[in-house]
């Protein structure tokens, strides 16, 4: 049903929330509207059956066993290695790239200072490195979308990948299976 406001008094009714003047708007939509009134109907033999349905508590160590089990993945040699290797050249990529950039920036805010002309040129000439970006970009969305419209079997190839990449997931996590012991 497209109408939160039908779907909000049905879900009150069956909660047993709704006044009398509520009752009787809800019961003129659904003789208003057949697929209200069907949708209605599927909504209370749910409820229904959900009252009706057993309450079970959870086996006592359940809690206990996910937080080990979580805490076991979480420490596990293998991923602090992985991850710890992969922010360290996370990190030595940004130092590599930033040093020689504070650098340059460092120069040009020397040299900017002490003439104003200078100044107005290297404003411009970021204000034409931001524009080319943008125009960069913008060509590659173009080209993008024309080589998505000229070839409609890419679309289904990348579409493809994602089945491949859950696959390959599934394997990368065989590797790693966790322990039942416990139950």
């Amino acid at each position: 049903m497209a109408n939160p406001k039908g779907q909000r008094l049905m879900q009150e009714a069956l909660d047993d929330q709704l006044s009398p003047e509520a009752l009787q708007e809800l019961y003129k939509r659904l003789d208003d509207d057949p697929v209200e009134a069907d949708e209605f109907s599927r909504l209370r033999t749910v409820d229904r059956l959900l009252r009706a349905a057993p309450h079970e508590r959870a086996p006592e160590r359940l809690a206990v066993r996910i937080m080990a089990r979580l805490a076991q993945e979480l420490q596990n040699p293998k991923l602090d290695r992985l991850s710890s290797l992969a922010f360290a050249i996370g990190l030595a990529i940004v130092a590599l790239t930033l040093v020689p950039l504070l650098v340059a920036f460092g120069y040009l805010l020397v040299t900017a200072l002490g003439s104003a002309t200078f100044f107005n040129g290297v404003v411009q000439a970021i204000s034409g490195v931001a524009a080319a970006g943008a125009a960069f970009l913008n060509s590659l969305v173009a080209s993008a979308q024309s080589l998505f419209s000229s070839s409609p079997i890419l679309p289904m190839g990348l579409l493809a990948l994602i089945p491949v990449g859950l696959v390959w997931l599934r394997r990368l996590s065989r590797q790693n299976p966790p322990d039942d012991k416990d139950e």
